[in-house]
């Protein structure tokens, strides 16, 4: 099968999807949210925790980007859903009267869910790269509230309720990656508000709130390539609690209504099923689980970046004797987002920056961390009955945000991870900010330039094929810049080779210069030398 012409109708066609799919989880969460059976009380409590959420991941962890160059190409495939309703990445494209001009653009292999939402953002506030860290500052506090809803329902007790958000609230990574502009954030929300629609039909038996967790369902595959599994954690919910809905046509008209609704998920999965996602050879195997399942077992337990304490605690609510179905269905929830990164090559969370990963499993393990801490509230009651249960709730509490305090500064650290990249990045606004208006800088991530209104190309675009060059000479009054940037320093003879080709093929002059470590950072302008011809183009701005 020939993946371009899919992959061009998904480029025109996505948008389109994405805009009738969210419009559709609009419409049925307003309905429903006002039919959750849920307390005043623990409402106002998932507020307060939510709001608690926001003021860490906004005001104590640090705003920057952790996963590079990926948060940059998601805001890049933003502006130009925003911007052109298309669902591509911009090689190069033009920023001269404040709205991209794209001319060279390329189907993204990361699902567009978030990119979607982003642009959502950019439509109503306008293009800015604070704009994707303050949506997932909102949305780590949604997931909160959301984590406090779906465990009222599940075990109808504000205590366990309560716990639960407390614990995802305070949870190290959850506070760090809610302050970047990284998609897990938003998928892990998803997937947990795919699951409360789906308790929630469980609990009402409305066709209505059946049709709230069939869109919200197919909304959440869009976010990452295991958020589909999504699907089979909210059948087996109906499966535990509510089964005899699976006798009636109504569930699996829902079913096939949301598999419709899927199938741009499908089609991109088709688009991109040939990707290497950077593996050598294949992405998912057995052999990586021999090396992953340690580090990712141990992590809950025996990790710097996550509280011992909840896990232990999670433990402890797992082994309970009442709500069997309840945490049967929080395990399996917790080992499918789990498990599936234990069998992909960089699924470990000590690789990289894939620790990330670990955001997925965060809401269930806060639910069972909640649940253990309330088998322990229960016992000291039993053997301090003069204690009322506020009281002994309360001081559990207390504990849990005294152990807080131990993981703060790491949760302050911008850590050493990426640390070319992210110099890279913050050099490369400084020398945004110096360019004359009607210029271009060609680089290897025109995104970020986009986002910062700066005309950008593919280095490759001059690099690979000086002709090109020669017709932007001409074209930009400004003039052409080149950004020698993280790649041209690391040790890649590919992408080192673009860097100088295009530097060894014109005259240039350094604009400005940075340098962390023994990396260098340049902003050149270039020129065409003194009877260089100009030749036909074979990539052409408008």
């Amino acid at each position: 099968m020939n993946e371009a012409p899919l992959r061009g109708f998904l480029i025109t066609g996505q948008f389109w999807v994405l805009e009738a799919l969210f419009a559709l989880v609009l419409a049925f969460t307003i309905v429903e949210a006002r039919r959750l059976p849920v307390r005043r009380s623990v409402v106002l409590a998932g507020l307060g925790l939510a709001l608690f959420a926001w003021t860490l991941s906004s005001s104590v962890a640090p705003r920057t980007s952790r996963i590079y160059y990926d948060e940059q190409i998601y805001q890049g495939v933003a502006r130009n859903l925003s911007d052109l309703h298309r669902a591509q990445m911009c090689n190069g494209g033009d920023l001269e009267y404040g709205r991209l001009q794209c001319w060279v653009g390329e189907y993204n292999k990361e699902p567009n869910g978030y990119p979607y939402l982003v642009s959502l953002v950019y439509r109503a506030a306008g293009v800015s790269d604070a704009a994707a860290f303050r949506f997932n500052n909102v949305v780590g506090a949604l997931s909160v509230l959301v984590t406090v809803l779906l465990t009222n329902l599940l075990f109808d007790n504000i205590w366990i309720a309560v716990f639960s958000g407390l614990l995802l609230a305070v949870f190290p990574m959850q506070i760090q990656w809610s302050n970047t502009a990284a998609s897990e954030p938003s998928a892990a929300f998803f997937c947990a508000a795919s699951l409360l629609a789906a308790v929630h039909f469980s609990r009402v038996r409305t066709t209505s709130a059946l049709a709230w967790a069939a869109v919200v369902s197919a909304f959440a595959t869009t976010f990452r390539p295991e958020c589909v599994l999504v699907a089979p954690i909210a059948a087996l919910a109906i499966l535990v609690l509510a089964p005899d809905e699976y006798r009636k046509r109504r569930l699996w008209i829902a079913a096939a209504a949301g598999l419709l609704l899927s199938t741009i998920t499908v089609l991109h999965m088709l688009a991109i099923r040939h990707d290497p996602w950077g593996a050598s050879g294949p992405s998912i195997a057995w052999r990586f689980a021999r090396s992953n399942f340690p580090t990712n077992f141990w992590f809950y337990f025996a990790d710097e970046r996550f509280p011992a304490a909840c896990g232990i605690a999670a433990v402890v609510g797992v082994l309970g004797r009442h709500w069997l179905a309840q945490r049967l269905l929080l395990v399996v929830y917790f080992l499918m987002f789990w498990t599936v990164f234990v069998f992909f090559y960089a699924g470990s969370y000590n690789y990289g920056a894939d620790v990330r990963y670990s955001l997925m499993t965060y809401v269930p393990m806060a639910i069972l961390g909640a649940l253990g801490l309330k088998r322990i509230v229960d016992a000291i009651g039993r053997v301090t009955p003069q204690l009322s249960e506020r009281a002994v709730a309360a001081t559990v509490a207390a504990g849990v945000l005294a152990q807080f305090l131990w993981y703060l500064p790491l949760v302050r650290a911008t850590g050493e991870e990426a640390w070319g990249a992210r110099a890279d990045v913050k050099y490369a606004k400084v020398f945004a900010a110096k360019l004359p208006p009607n210029s271009l800088v060609v680089t290897h991530n025109p995104n970020m330039f986009h986002i910062w209104g700066v005309s950008a190309a593919q280095m490759s675009l001059v690099g690979g094929d000086p002709r090109n060059g020669e017709r932007y000479f001409s074209r930009y009054a400004g003039g052409v810049y080149l950004h020698w940037n993280f790649w041209c320093n690391v040790h890649d003879q590919i992408q080192n080779a673009f860097c100088r080709n295009a530097v060894d093929e014109y005259d240039h002059e350094v604009v400005d210069s940075r340098r962390e470590r023994d990396y260098e950072y340049i902003l050149y302008r270039l020129r065409p030398r003194a009877g260089q011809a100009t030749p036909p183009s074979t990539t052409t701005p408008p």
